[in-house]
């Protein structure tokens, strides 16, 4: 049986990585907060931004990264909830799965915000910068792509649950909302749980 730490420790990973693969325009969770204005200053150039777009679309960055800094430490506190949780003799997978829910809430609420200001500049650009600024994004979209495959390759070359050569934990079927799972039938998640 798999120890509680090393159970945190995963699901830590599991919402870490689905957070940072969910923003392919503005980089993982690292390339954030100082960078930003980094990345903003490379975009201008690449897109050929003018100083008053530049300087419009760098404060509305500054703005949602701020807001941004809330909501982590909001999630952060919830991660130490779950913690707690994971290390009870007998955790509460309801309240569990619920905090995972409010994680997920949280940062989708930022990453509509960043996308607010993507299509908020998007509104603002000429056709030419339009042009440019499709092609960055789909560059972008298959380098996450590529290393999301590369990712998924490394996983299936080791042997342990899940992978492909044989592991020794069962496959869930269909899920968080297949059967046994947490949102499907016979979950302690059920419809007037959402």
């Amino acid at each position: 049986m798999m120890s509680k730490k090393i159970l945190l420790s995963l699901l830590i990973v599991a919402v870490m990585t689905g957070v940072a693969l969910a923003s392919p325009f503005f980089g993982p969770p690292a390339a954030r907060g100082p960078r930003a204005e980094q990345m903003v200053e490379e975009m201008a150039k690449e897109i050929g931004l003018t100083p008053q777009q530049k300087e419009k679309f760098l404060a509305g960055v500054k703005q949602v990264e701020e807001e941004a800094k809330d909501i982590h430490a909001k999630n952060k506190e919830i991660f130490g909830q779950i913690e707690k949780e994971l290390l009870m003799d007998s955790p509460n997978s309801k309240a569990i799965y619920s905090d995972m829910q409010q994680i997920s809430q949280n940062t989708t609420q930022i990453q509509f915000k960043r996308m607010d200001q993507l299509i908020q500049l998007r509104k603002e650009l000429t056709p030419e910068q339009k042009t440019k600024l499709e092609k960055i994004m789909k560059e972008r979209r298959e380098q996450g792509e590529k290393m999301f495959e590369k990712m998924k390759q490394g996983r299936g070359k080791e042997k342990g649950v899940g992978s492909q050569e044989g592991g020794t934990g069962p496959q869930s079927p269909g899920g968080p909302e297949g059967l046994g799972g947490p949102l499907g039938p016979g979950g302690p998640l059920g419809p007037e749980d959402r």
